[in-house]
């Protein structure tokens, strides 16, 4: 039963990844299976990847890695708008109604969602809905959100997509989709990271730099903490809207991306993770000055550019010590 279900330990961990494209001329499926072929790192459990032509919505997703998901290639993913999400392995079960993006069917037509984060308050969340007749498929605080939005009585998405941001608590990168519209929103602590860039002919939005270098787009911008893009078009820069109604007084970056989950080559929020990591390592050799030691060894290979930065320091060498 669904009241004794172990939502703590099933809930979607932080270091999800997810990209959206907005083009009507780029190959929306195929960019997406290389911005998630990138991002791969932050997730080997599941994958997906939703499209729509404007009229209709299409979605495939499967459990495993995203090259073996789409080995059979990406039929029927035709449109102009896609969405994509890998999800990290938890300790939580494993189940195939849990992988993202999701997809619900709304009032306002087509809907789908991928979302990055942790939400603090989705157990209180999910109780009231529950207690007002709403009905959940999966065991994901990120339907929640879905709920959240299908439910406001907002005229607009965005409008509808603010509701629900403002009511929801934690770390989040979200990017959600109907028929026409394409939005990226990010927590106002800027806890999760979330970027913008520009293909020829469209948008891109992802969690980190090196999917965007993959696509062949160029980086713009992070989006800004507290902040939601609005994309409905190939070449008009995308709606700015500063949707949280509390703003933080410091951000809240989470380190661990820049010690262990993002890829060296990424940039976020305008830091090298590689740069960060090497002097990570640099300044570990200056406080730990009285350890003598031969060689300085990685583990594991993320630890590389530490390594790397504390052999620099101290002077003593750097070496592949593991297979």
């Amino acid at each position: 039963m669904v009241k004794d279900f172990d939502f703590e330990a099933d809930k979607l961990h932080e270091e999800c990844g997810v990209f959206g494209i907005f083009s009507h001329k780029d190959d929306v499926a195929l960019n997406t299976y290389w911005g998630l072929f990138a991002l791969q790192h932050r997730g080997q459990e599941s994958a997906g990847i939703a499209v729509s032509d404007g009229k209709n919505m299409f979605i495939k997703r499967g459990m495993g890695l995203v090259a073996n998901i789409f080995k059979d290639g990406l039929q029927g993913l035709e449109g102009h708008i896609g969405i994509g999400h890998v999800r990290y392995s938890t300790t939580g079960a494993s189940m195939m109604f849990n992988v993202q993006p999701m997809k619900v069917y709304y009032d306002g037509g087509n809907l789908a969602l991928a979302h990055n984060g942790n939400l603090t308050n989705a157990m209180q969340i999910r109780k009231k809905l529950m207690d007002e007749g709403a009905v959940f498929n999966t065991t994901v605080d990120s339907e929640i959100i879905l709920t959240l939005v299908s439910r406001s009585r907002a005229k607009t998405l965005p409008e509808r997509v603010a509701d629900a941001a403002n009511t929801i608590a934690g770390a989040f990168a979200i990017v959600i989709s109907n028929d026409h519209e394409l939005i990226a929103f990010r927590d106002p602590y800027g806890f999760r990271p979330m970027v913008l860039g520009k293909l020829d002919n469209g948008w891109v939005v992802c969690s980190e730099t090196c999917a965007l270098d993959l696509v062949g787009a160029k980086y713009i911008r992070d989006v800004k903490p507290g902040e939601m893009l609005v994309i409905k078009d190939d070449y008009e820069e995308p709606e700015s809207i500063m949707y949280a109604k509390t703003k933080p007084v410091h951000k809240a970056h989470c380190i661990f991306e820049y010690v262990y989950f993002a890829r060296p080559d990424s940039v976020i929020d305008g830091e090298s993770v590689y740069q960060a990591r090497l002097n990570m390592g640099r300044q570990l050799a200056r406080e730990t000055k009285d350890i003598k030691a031969d060689v300085v060894i990685s583990v594991p290979d993320s630890g590389t550019p530490a390594a790397i930065g504390y052999g620099l320091e101290s002077g003593i060498p750097f070496v592949e010590g593991l297979d």
